[in-house]
């Protein structure tokens, strides 16, 4: 056992090739070679791809149903997001530590505020998904089996976390225990874990946990 309930084979079968790579790699190329929120187009195919690709779409939970969903984009989302100041924060990001953990709380706090302001909704794990696709190897992705896992995983952090004023409490508790785990299986594996890695990581370990109550053996890495 790696850590306690996480095991070896649970470990390399998350981080083997996967079918999803391949889609993966198309969002992830999108975001890389278009990293800024001045074209409308842009904007549109960013936050659509992404949301609807990973089950967070912005248009969910709005209150109300949107009569067109195209328009809904265009003219709500789309103008929202490019007059934000998105590319100051991102800006901002780019230019600093690795390790500037308030800094990357902020700017996740930032993106989930931008987004609550046109769905209504926290969209927390849009927010997530958002930023990890623009910067892969500063951001882990937060849904509910994630959530889960991490929380089988390690110990609450309580009131080792730092302040945390301007910041989301649930993503922050979920950035600090995913930072210690990846920490701790690199050092115990000797070799470098990314947080697409660690995310795939926790659904494998959701989807054990989920065969072990059903009775079955199970497996899923992809989103």
């Amino acid at each position: 056992m790696i850590v306690p309930t996480l095991s070896t084979e649970v470990i390399s079968k998350a981080v083997a090739k996967s079918p999803w790579d391949f889609g993966n790699k198309v969002l992830y190329e999108m975001c890389r070679e278009n990293p800024d929120h001045k074209e409308d187009g842009v904007i549109l195919g960013k936050i659509w791809l992404i949301g609807r690709s990973y089950s967070a779409a912005i248009e969910r939970r709005r209150g109300k149903a949107s009569a067109n969903a195209d328009a809904f984009y265009e003219n709500e989302v789309v103008p929202t997001i490019r007059n934000s100041g998105i590319d100051g924060w991102f800006g901002e990001l780019r230019s600093a530590d690795m390790d500037d953990l308030a800094l990357h709380l902020e700017a996740h706090k930032r993106v989930m505020d931008l987004f609550a302001r046109i769905s209504g909704t926290d969209n927390r794990s849009l927010a997530s998904k958002y930023l990890h696709f623009h910067f892969p190897e500063r951001f882990f992705i937060y849904d509910s089996r994630a959530q889960k896992s991490i929380s089988r995983l390690t110990k609450p952090e309580g009131r080792r976390l730092p302040p945390l004023r301007g910041r989301d409490y649930d993503y922050a508790c979920f950035f600090v225990r995913c930072v210690k785990l990846r920490k701790k299986l690199e050092t115990q594996l000797a070799k470098a874990i990314s947080p697409r890695d660690l995310d795939n990581i926790l659904l494998a370990f959701s989807s054990q946990k989920d065969a072990a109550t059903r009775g079955i053996d199970g497996h899923q890495t992809g989103p």
